[in-house]
């Protein structure tokens, strides 16, 4: 079984429904979604994004938790793969030391497409590897991500996402406004809940106080 069909099983039996795309935390039951950016600009809010994420992400995940990296890119004729996958590669090599025999690679319909759009020109395609949490450079993942705003030709592109197998949760950060986190039970966010309340976006804190108080 590759990479990619074991992490749909893996979804599957811990997940159920639930895709990897945006709004990841609107289609879960268990998430909590965190500021990251707020109203900072310039270095000092990549700073942050980097911070926050990795504070987060540090106080669930244990170094030999394993972890499913994969990120989607899409793909349309102005946009082929061939002026991507070279770098996508290299940067998932880069980021989880994983060889690139390792990184498993398939092509997905348009993830975001609308059902009445019948243009099929764009596609997706999904790649994943998987390793021990040792060998992810995590942090280094996370500044990447924070600097795409400000410099996007630089930095590693897709929606991606960790996946942590032991600890069943994912982490999602969507831009350098914010995270979500999402887990099979609340056990797991709870220790994320109550130390980085402050950190949990305002627009969203009652629907996350409810979840965290069994009031749905």
């Amino acid at each position: 079984m590759d990479l990619n069909d074991q992490l749909d099983e893996f979804l599957d039996n811990n997940f159920m429904n639930l895709e990897l795309k945006k709004p990841l935390f609107y289609n879960s039951n268990i998430a909590i979604r965190y500021e990251l950016g707020g109203d900072l600009e310039g270095k000092n809010r990549i700073d942050r994004v980097t911070l926050r994420a990795l504070s987060i992400f540090n106080e669930i995940c244990e170094i030999n938790d394993m972890i499913y990296l994969t990120l989607f890119v899409d793909s349309w004729s102005d946009n082929p793969v061939s002026s991507f996958e070279k770098n996508v590669y290299a940067n998932l090599n880069y980021y989880s030391r994983t060889r690139i025999e390792d990184i498993d690679k398939r092509e997905l319909e348009y993830r975001y497409k609308d059902p009445e759009d019948h243009d099929d020109e764009t596609i997706t395609l999904q790649y994943c590897t998987k390793t021990e949490l040792k060998n992810l450079k995590v942090k280094d993942l996370f500044e990447a991500v924070a600097h795409r705003e400000s410099e996007p030709e630089s930095r590693i592109e897709g929606d991606i996402y960790l996946i942590n197998e032991t600890k069943k949760c994912i982490f999602h950060i969507y831009d350098s406004r914010g995270m979500d986190i999402v887990a099979t039970d609340t056990f797991t966010l709870r220790s994320v809940y109550e130390k980085y309340y402050e950190w949990i976006l305002d627009f969203d804190r009652k629907t996350i106080d409810q979840i965290f108080n069994n009031q749905i």
